[in-house]
């Protein structure tokens, strides 16, 4: 991922947001990169804490398991 975002032809949505997930997700792999995006976006909207069903994701700084 690390790569797609430094990569000179390619465009990435929210590079910034895409970035903050990447980090995150190096600090917990078993969250999964899909979860440290969902929190990474909510997180820039301003929709923190965040409410999930998901173990994984509710592990995750600022989300709270439902």
């Amino acid at each position: 991922m690390g790569m797609l975002l430094d990569h000179a032809s390619l465009t990435v949505q929210d590079p910034d947001v895409v970035a903050a997930a990447l980090e995150a997700f190096r600090e917990r792999p078993a969250a999964g990169f899909s979860d440290c995006l969902i929190r990474a976006i909510a997180s820039r909207q301003g929709h923190l804490p965040l409410g999930s069903f998901d173990r994984a994701l509710g592990r995750l700084p600022g989300v709270q398991r439902l």
